[in-house]
């Protein structure tokens, strides 16, 4: 009867068009990433030629470094072997796959957003004397991200204009917790694809894997992780209480490091008392550049915000 009546193909019909509708909403505001603007929790719509209006307004160069494109927003320093390079906090609040994209890729699963290409990362990381490994490999086993172990750190400006800084691990957690995540990133120098038709190159980093938490074939950086911790189940999301507000200008600076790449005892899965903190052993096993402050040398390259 009801199909006689015409009023079940209706009510099917209105189910269809409201599913394409809700589709168009999402995949417009995925794509929304792509065409040049954020979605703001407090301002609405934010254009990110707006946010790199406030990143020029607020930061000076780097002293003493060298740019390394005029349309970028990224220098070198070779005596520190260290790559700066300009952004923005894109999330607080968020499961993570980067740590750092370039803008208009992946900032709905990273918490900085940066002005230059993951290739020019790339360059730079070379100009200062890193040497890329190779990406993580699947099969036949899994094995690891290899490279020079690459030390991240962000600066930004706090309400009084002053100079703040952070290793980058401090603002990623375990899902569920309160450890931050103390793995390495190393420079795993991601792959270069070559079209077989054109023999156009495209470094495929560019497509967001700049600084990855999780593993990518692509990656620029990525995690130093042996195999016993490709299966353990860990997720990260951001550490929103320790992160500035979204939209906060955040100079990287990523340091080259000597040392072998750190993955607290192969990255065995966190074990946590009753608080949920870090216990007396654990802590008493990490390196120091997980629990000292952020080395000055370093905050220098983030001058007090231009008056």
């Amino acid at each position: 009867m009801l199909t006689i009546l015409g009023v079940y193909p209706m009510f099917k019909r209105s189910k269809v068009v409201l599913s394409t509708i809700f589709a168009l909403f999402f995949f417009a505001w995925l794509g929304s990433f792509r065409c040049g603007l954020v979605l703001g929790q407090d301002e609405g719509w934010v254009e990110q030629p707006e946010i790199l209006k406030r990143i020029e307004k607020g930061f000076l160069d780097p002293p003493e470094c060298k740019k390394v494109v005029e349309d970028g927003r990224i220098w070198i320093h070779r005596d520190e072997q260290a790559v700066i390079v300009d952004g923005y906090v894109c999330q607080r609040n968020a499961p993570l796959e980067m740590f750092a994209c370039p803008i208009g890729t992946k900032e709905h699963e990273s918490i900085v957003a940066v002005f230059a290409k993951s290739r020019f990362v790339h360059a730079s990381l070379l100009a200062v004397g890193g040497s890329p490994g190779k990406p993580v490999a699947f099969e036949p086993k899994f094995t690891p991200a290899s490279g020079t172990t690459v030390r991240v750190y962000a600066l930004w400006h706090d309400e009084k204009g002053e100079t703040q800084a952070i290793l980058a691990q401090n603002w990623i957690r375990q899902t569920g917790t309160k450890k931050p995540m103390l793995w390495d990133w190393v420079f795993a120098g991601s792959k270069i694809y070559k079209d077989p038709d054109t023999g156009n190159e495209s470094y495929l980093g560019d497509g967001g894997e700049l600084v990855s938490v999780a593993n990518f074939m692509t990656s620029t950086l990525d995690v130093a992780v042996k195999s016993d911790a490709a299966n353990s189940g860990l997720v990260f999301e951001a550490y929103t209480d320790k992160i500035p507000k979204r939209f906060t200008p955040i100079r990287l600076v990523m340091v080259l490091s000597d040392q072998a790449p750190y993955s607290i005892d192969q990255a065995k899965p966190a074990q946590t008392n009753e608080k949920d903190q870090t216990n007396d052993k654990d802590q008493a096993e990490l390196p120091k550049y997980l629990t000292e402050p952020v080395p000055k040398r370093l905050l220098e390259f983030l001058p007090p915000k231009k008056s």
